[in-house]
């Protein structure tokens, strides 16, 4: 019985070229697609101010670009569209006249409003006629004091009004203290001078009565000489007549 004889050079075995297969699926390594990004900057800004909604990871394939105002493209009303053959924007129904498409599909927001925040949606389309979509979100706030927070601002403006309010209740008071202060002295102005104790009324009283003229003063007896009425008996001077002054009464 002799010896097994040696395999032919140059024949392979079925395992080498499993060995082969699996080598090559190692390192050969399928392209994936990456999921594009939309990101706004400034992720918040002030009303008045523009926005960049940034589309991001975008492949150089696509053909048309479309921005929907919406959670998801279907059913959101469209802003406007961007075609890279013929490089124009296409307004929507949702377009205001202040956004614009750039040909890497990203879309400008010029002087924003309250009313621009939410959702918006860019919708792709590439040259096999896929399509894909991402969202991304418009935050929009108030335009304040730069560099102040809003509590500060309303703290700032609480303490203007407080000292409003002080300055107003002081210049109430000190009028109502002059107007006060005049009335007590005009009041004393117009009461009479009281009388002095021990003197007497005063002459400017109003409650002295004025005292008669000598000249209407009415005498109680009348001298009165030859006119009727006669004295005693050879007596001499002037005769004093209680009858005429009696009649004169």
């Amino acid at each position: 019985m002799g010896p097994p004889s040696a395999a032919p050079h140059g024949r392979h075995r079925p395992w080498q070229g499993l060995l082969i297969t699996a080598s090559l699926l190692t390192f050969w390594d399928p392209p994936t697609t990456v999921q594009f990004t939309i990101e706004a900057l400034p992720s918040s800004a002030a009303e008045g101010k523009d926005v960049l909604l940034l589309a991001c990871n975008i492949s150089e394939t696509i053909q048309a670009y479309y921005w929907h105002k919406g959670k998801t493209a279907e059913g959101s009303p469209l802003i406007a569209g961007y075609i890279t053959d013929i490089q124009a924007n296409i307004p929507g129904a949702a377009y205001s006249g202040r956004e614009t498409v750039y040909p890497n599909g990203s879309l400008l927001f010029q002087n924003i409003t309250l009313e621009d925040a939410g959702s918006y949606t860019l919708r792709t389309i590439n040259a096999s006629y896929d399509s894909d979509q991402a969202t991304g979100q418009l935050h929009v706030h108030q335009n304040n004091v730069p560099g102040l927070p809003v509590g500060a601002v309303a703290g700032i403006v609480t303490g203007v009004l407080v000292g409003v309010a002080l300055v107003a209740a002081l210049v109430c008071f000190l009028l109502l203290s002059r107007t006060g202060r005049a009335s007590i002295q005009r009041d004393l102005r117009e009461q009479p001078p009281a009388s002095t104790p021990g003197h007497g009324p005063s002459h400017r009283s109003t409650f002295s009565a004025p005292l008669p003229s000598p000249r209407t003063a009415t005498p109680i007896y009348e001298v009165s000489v030859g006119h009727g009425c006669s004295g005693p008996t050879g007596s001499r001077g002037p005769r004093i007549c209680p009858h005429q002054h009696l009649a004169e009464l």
